[in-house]
């Protein structure tokens, strides 16, 4: 899996600015320390709106599982994928680590790593590569890339561009690196921080904080 930055607009000051436009001021009239208070307020307290004039543009790379969980976060984001009705390029596969299943009658989620994890990522990368080959002889033997597509396991990586205003990121980051979550998209959702952290540091801290301790959410 990979995140990388493309693009981004605004800063902090984006923010404090959207807010203070209330009073006919901007956060040029305050002084960095007041403007970063005033973020954490804004975020504890649910003005989640001044957050939401800041964008932010990456090219994300995820297995397609992966990917079908994050296309559950609409509001606040758009995004463009690559088709596999249009290109034929080999597929990179994604190779997971195999955990134990939940225990009692938990229905999602998973345990702690296998013993016999080795032996499944090999099993898996088995058949997985030979579904790829066999998709790699139908494009050579003429077959629409459209239908020889669907041979391809759920593991195999895709791409695309997400943009998402600095609010929906965070909200994104903050239910994806629950523990509750599938590790695969916490990972994803890590890197993702580590990308727009320091593009708005104050804002960043004040909307995901620690993550025992989440602000507010609607």
């Amino acid at each position: 899996m990979k995140v990388e930055l493309i693009d981004y607009m605004g800063t902090d000051d984006t923010v404090a600015s959207s807010a203070r436009v209330s009073f006919a001021r901007s956060a040029n009239d305050f002084t960095q320390e007041q403007n970063a208070k005033l973020i954490n307020y804004l975020a504890t307290n649910g003005h989640f709106t001044t957050f939401t004039h800041c964008f932010v543009s990456l090219a994300m790379t995820a297995p397609i599982a992966i990917k079908a969980q994050c296309d559950k976060h609409v509001v606040g984001f758009t995004s463009n994928t690559e088709s596999r009705r249009y290109i034929k390029t080999t597929p990179t596969l994604f190779v997971p680590t195999f955990r134990h299943a939940p225990s009692g009658n938990i229905k999602q989620g998973s345990g702690v790593e296998r013993d016999d994890n080795a032996i499944l990522q090999a099993h898996y990368e088995h058949h997985c590569k030979t579904c790829i080959a066999v998709y790699e002889e139908m494009i050579a033997q003429g077959v629409a890339p459209e239908v020889a597509r669907f041979i391809l396991p759920q593991g195999v990586e895709t791409n695309w561009v997400w943009t998402g205003s600095l609010y929906a990121w965070a909200r994104f980051y903050n239910q994806r690196t629950d523990p509750h979550a599938q590790k695969e998209i916490q990972d994803l959702a890590k890197m993702v921080g580590e990308i727009i952290e320091p593009l708005y540091p104050h804002s960043w801290k004040a909307l995901v904080g620690d993550l025992n301790e989440r602000p507010y959410q609607p």
